[in-house]
């Protein structure tokens, strides 16, 4: 995966426009976007709540034009099924970047037995997805719970970068964010100069400018492209 030239180091300020959109256009009502929402909703969901999926995390996600089935609310908050959910949190912290992993530990994280993987396993459920989440529901509760370590992933995000799954993506951001180009410096200078004052880690920065980016070149028709 190839970084997004709306990222590059000759579109900062190009990015910079698109993140202040995001956060700070209204509608015609004069109401902001419902997403620009998301980040902070009711105390956000990687601090108090930080280890549990509560309504507060469903009714965030919806800021995002995704539901979170009914079935999926209450099967999550099975007894077994929530005690899983909280033990694989409880191994993903909240205080460190994607960016400031090894290759080694993102890897123990991200893939194969690791908490992050398995976390996107029992979203998703097995046996015929019976809980109804998609991927680009599931990629929204875990980056509701953890900002700065998963991103989020919908049908423009897809398009933008050229990949067609949200998981397959969360190594190739670590090795974007860590290969020495200076991503993460860039993403706080974009931020900076939004003058959004928002506390956003750099995989909102990516997700907000990458998104509006798509959708101005008109991309996405899919469940969860809105945001309104």
């Amino acid at each position: 995966m190839e970084l997004p030239d709306i990222l590059s180091d000759q579109n900062v300020k190009e990015a910079a426009k698109l993140l202040r959109r995001y956060y700070r256009d209204t509608d015609k009502k004069g109401l902001l976007s419902t997403g620009s929402y998301f980040d902070e909703w009711a105390g956000r969901g990687d601090t108090a709540n930080r280890d549990a999926i509560t309504d507060s995390d469903a009714v965030a996600v919806s800021m995002l034009s995704v539901t979170v089935p009914a079935k999926a609310m209450v099967g999550l908050a099975e007894p077994h099924t929530a005690a899983r959910i909280t033990g694989l949190l409880e191994q993903i912290p909240t205080d460190v970047a994607l960016s400031g992993l090894s290759r080694q530990d993102a890897a123990a994280l991200l893939t194969g037995l690791g908490p992050a993987a398995l976390l996107w396993e029992e979203l998703r459920s097995t046996k015929d997805n019976r809980w109804g989440i998609g991927a680009t529901t599931a990629s929204k509760i875990m980056a509701r719970k953890r900002p700065h370590l998963i991103p989020i992933w919908d049908e423009v995000i897809g398009q933008v970068i050229g990949k067609r799954s949200s998981k397959d993506q969360w190594m190739n951001w670590h090795w974007l964010l860590t290969d020495g180009t200076g991503l993460p410096e860039r993403l706080a200078e974009i931020h900076r100069l939004s003058e959004v004052e928002l506390p956003l880690s750099e995989l909102r920065i990516v997700d907000v400018v990458l998104w509006r980016y798509g959708k101005d070149q008109g991309l996405g028709v899919g469940r969860g492209a809105g945001r309104k």
